[in-house]
């Protein structure tokens, strides 16, 4: 009798919709176990590592570009801000006369109260030289990593208030998730009622803006108020800016309602950052003028 049975060539083995159920299972069994382990940490440190050298030779053309570019733009503005100080300086002649007056003064004063900074580190400064992909969240890459003291937790300001907090930390590169982060939170307190409360990421809006959450209709908050950060989470320093008021929706038929805020560093255009130590607790400067041996007269 004749064979029938098809070559093995067009023999098949398991379905591909059960290689598909297998694998999707693994995934999901090694999302989970990385999320309650961190077992892919070490994978990504080392990833990370390695691509860095690829990473920065892929940033070179980029950078060259923005760097010729700012230079062509900002001769222009060099011309015209020259000729504004030349103007500037003849207003000022007089005032600057009394400079060294004033320093002699300010350093008598110094010596006399025994002042002292409030801070004995003053941060690591880094440039901001990526974006993640994600378009769900707001995070950057800075050009130093643990190397350089960089870890994870520590807060990030720019010129203008606090930028975001580090969230990742590898050996050359760090990841900060910018203030404006839908899952970033940052405790904030009122600079005109000393009122505090916790400023969110705003959630379905164009990723600039920040909400005060669940505030009461009968709560002091005017349009304009500053908001900067309390320091109960222990990870901003006390007294830094973070945000104004610029929209308070009417409370007058709910309770609670969410208050738009603006923040006051640049989280779109920001190159520069510092990236600020532990705070560390420091005695009040009247504290330690009260605890001096007062002399009779």
């Amino acid at each position: 009798m004749l064979d029938r049975t098809p070559p093995a060539f067009f023999k098949q083995g398991t379905t591909a919709f059960t290689k598909l159920l297998v694998f999707a299972a693994l995934s999901v069994l090694l999302m989970m176990a990385d999320l309650r382990w961190t077992l892919g940490q070490p994978i990504r440190n080392a990833m990370a590592t390695t691509l860095y050298p690829v990473q920065w030779v892929l940033r070179q053309p980029v950078m060259g570009a923005q760097w010729l570019g700012d230079y062509l733009q900002s001769l222009d503005k060099a011309i015209a801000r020259n000729e504004q100080l030349t103007e500037q300086l003849l207003d000022q002649a007089a005032t600057v006369q009394q400079v060294d007056y004033l320093k002699l003064e300010t350093q008598r004063l110094q010596n006399l109260l025994d002042l002292h900074n409030s801070f004995a580190d003053v941060g690591t400064a880094a440039r901001v030289v990526a974006q993640t992909p994600d378009p769900y969240s707001k995070r950057v890459i800075l050009d130093k990593g643990t190397t350089q003291g960089i870890r994870a937790g520590s807060a990030v300001i720019d010129i203008n208030g606090v930028y975001g907090q580090v969230t990742r930390a590898f050996l050359l590169t760090s990841e900060v998730t910018v203030l404006t982060d839908r899952n970033q939170s940052t405790p904030v307190m009122n600079a005109r009622t000393g009122e505090r409360s916790v400023l969110f990421g705003e959630v379905g809006g164009d990723g600039t803006h920040l909400e005060l959450r669940f505030v009461s209709s009968n709560a002091d908050i005017q349009t304009g108020d500053l908001l900067m950060t309390s320091g109960i989470d222990g990870v901003y320093p006390p007294g830094l800016p973070v945000a104004t008021i610029v929209d308070i929706p009417l409370l007058m038929d709910t309770n609670y309602a969410s208050i738009r805020c603006k923040p006051l560093s640049n989280v779109d255009a920001t190159r520069h950052v510092l990236v600020m130590p532990s705070p560390e607790l420091v005695a009040p400067v009247a504290d330690a003028m009260q605890s001096t041996p007062e002399t009779s007269p």
